[in-house]
């Protein structure tokens, strides 16, 4: 079987890049017996550490994977991209493009499309109308032209239901995994050099992930305010990620809220640090509006750490009976979950391992076993 696989939206770390990567890594390992084709972009340096280690893993020599390695000089949502496409020749059983804007050229070949969420649609007050509509036109006429669409979470294919108008039995739900680096960390040197790498206080609370308004975030410092006086000091709040306009907004709005001493942005972490920053956080906070998955909760549960949630969209799949659940639109429901989370989940062994034995159940592992049952049943039906 011949399988084309398409890196190229993978050239930013977030996002689809951890399911990008990851399956890619486990489907070449575990099939050696297909031949694979992989489209990258030469410029993209995620994509071409992804490229030298499977280049390292499967050389060309009997017995291991044949890799076809193509690359694409253009980038991902240009007119080139679809452009370049067009006059391709691909005899592969199948195309898998692991994001909605694939190309418009090999309409020859079965085609897989992973949409991992629907948010400018279900959220259209947190994009702009013209982002709206050109979401809407690609994604609906990729989900149309696919053989199978993959889907991250039952809440996605919902969505893909309602705002696509696509045929339930057309779309294959297959969760996220989160990666082996995820996991309790027993040094506890290593621990303590990253907490005094990153200024971290003993005991705190922690975000992971993006400052976009739809990341809830600014009720999440307004339930801040509404602690008791003794959990807020004793747990600040660390977030991490980029640093944008929307983080002014956020450190305005702790000013305001007259919390700015207990809240602190650490911008990007490395991947290498963010298993620790798990193990070393007291609680994870996640009070996100929409996601079509929630790897953030489930990273925590890998490295034991308890968390709190959302019950929006995809994230009580993943949150299961294990994370409690706050209503995002409410300050003061937000604030008691917090406050419940502190007062009984923390330092505590049964929740601990309760965290450990849920997150067992998400592993890349099985998202690319699943996925290649669904390449073997376009395979069989071309």
């Amino acid at each position: 079987m011949k399988i084309s696989y398409d890196l190229r939206f993978a050239h930013l770390p977030g996002g689809s890049w951890p399911y990008v990567s990851q399956l890619i890594w486990i489907l070449v390992r575990d099939h050696p017996e297909t031949q694979w084709r992989i489209y990258h972009n030469p410029w993209s340096v995620p994509q071409q550490e992804i490229i030298q280690h499977l280049q390292q893993e499967h050389p060309s020599q009997a017995g291991t994977a044949q890799i076809d390695y193509r690359p694409v000089h253009c980038g991902c949502l240009s007119i080139r991209h679809h452009i370049e496409f067009l006059g391709v020749r691909d005899d592969a059983c199948v195309y898998h493009y692991p994001h909605f804007d694939s190309p418009l050229g090999m309409r020859r070949i079965p085609l897989v499309v992973t949409i991992h969420d629907l948010y400018p649609l279900v959220l259209p007050g947190y994009c702009s109308p013209a982002k709206r509509a050109y979401f809407k036109f690609v994604t609906r006429q990729n989900a149309r032209r696919a053989r199978r669409i993959i889907t991250i979470s039952q809440n996605t294919k919902k969505d893909i239901v309602e705002h696509l108008k696509i045929p339930p039995e057309k779309i294959v739900v297959i969760s996220q995994g989160h990666s082996r680096e995820f996991c309790p960390v027993r040094d506890d040197q290593l621990l303590k050099r990253t907490g005094e790498k990153y200024h971290l206080p003993k005991k705190f609370m922690l975000y992971t992930g993006n400052h976009k308004p739809h990341k809830n975030l600014g009720r999440l410092l307004q339930a801040l305010a509404e602690l008791p006086d003794s959990l807020r000091k004793n747990f600040p709040l660390i977030l991490t990620g980029p640093i944008t306009a929307d983080t002014q907004k956020l450190l305005a709005h702790a000013n305001k809220l007259k919390i700015e001493n207990q809240v602190r942005f650490l911008c990007s972490v490395g991947n290498e640090d963010l298993p620790h920053l798990y193990n070393l956080a007291t609680l994870v906070v996640h009070p996100s509006l929409y996601e079509g998955f929630g790897l953030a909760p489930l990273e925590a549960m890998a490295c034991g750490t308890p968390a709190v949630c959302s019950n929006a969209s995809a994230i009580p799949e993943v949150a299961g009976q294990v994370c409690r659940l706050f209503d995002p639109y409410s300050v003061e429901d937000i604030a008691a979950t917090i406050t419940a989370a502190l007062e009984n989940d923390i330092d505590n062994p049964e929740k601990r391992q309760e965290c450990l034995t849920h997150a067992a159940n998400f592993t890349w592992e099985k998202c690319a076993n699943q996925t290649y049952k669904v390449y073997q049943a376009i395979a069989r039906d071309r």
